[in-house]
């Protein structure tokens, strides 16, 4: 005698709330998750040069040097006199252009100092070199700095070096 066996219906999985745990975590991971944006200065640093020779400290005449310090209270000095940083790159172009290649561009940087406003500064200034650069390239070959030959290019950073020395005070007030 075979006993029939009854089918039995097998309850469906309510799966209404996978949907709801599954966006739960991914909205968990996505605020867990750091996605930092790099910020800085976009510079390609020169590569490393073999030592021509040891170099000495040296005294730069006062009239070559151009003095910038950034004070805590986010205020531009340019040569102990409070300057606006728009008309910065003027300024930078008119020293370089009178004094030539044997200036120089000190930035003394205060800890408290903005970043922002210390960022400002640097784009100024290589804004102002980028013009001198391209005023020289174009008097001497007729083009611009950028499309100039590697060889017409280095000409044009010997003519018009970039001469920048930065310094910041430390905790203990002492320039570094």
């Amino acid at each position: 005698m075979f006993i029939r066996r009854k089918n039995h219906n097998v309850p469906g999985l309510n799966t209404t709330s996978t949907a709801d745990i599954s966006f739960m975590l991914l909205i968990f991971f996505l605020v867990t998750t750091s996605m930092d944006v790099d910020k800085g200065l976009s510079r390609q640093l020169p590569p490393p040069e073999p030592p021509k020779k040891e170099q000495m400290e040296s005294q730069v005449q006062k009239d070559k040097l151009m003095e910038l310090h950034i004070s805590a209270s986010n205020q531009l000095l340019v040569n102990g006199n409070p300057f606006p940083v728009s008309k910065l790159k003027n300024e930078v172009i008119s020293f370089v252009t009178r004094v030539g290649a044997s200036h120089l561009i000190t930035i003394e940087t205060d800890r408290q100092a903005s970043y922002d406003l210390y960022f400002q500064v640097q784009n100024e200034i290589m804004a102002a070199y980028h013009i001198l650069r391209d005023k020289k390239a174009i008097k001497k070959y007729g083009k611009a700095y950028l499309k100039c030959t590697p060889d017409q290019k280095e000409y044009i950073k010997e003519v018009c070096p970039q001469r920048i020395s930065e310094s910041y005070e430390n905790a203990k007030g002492v320039a570094i």
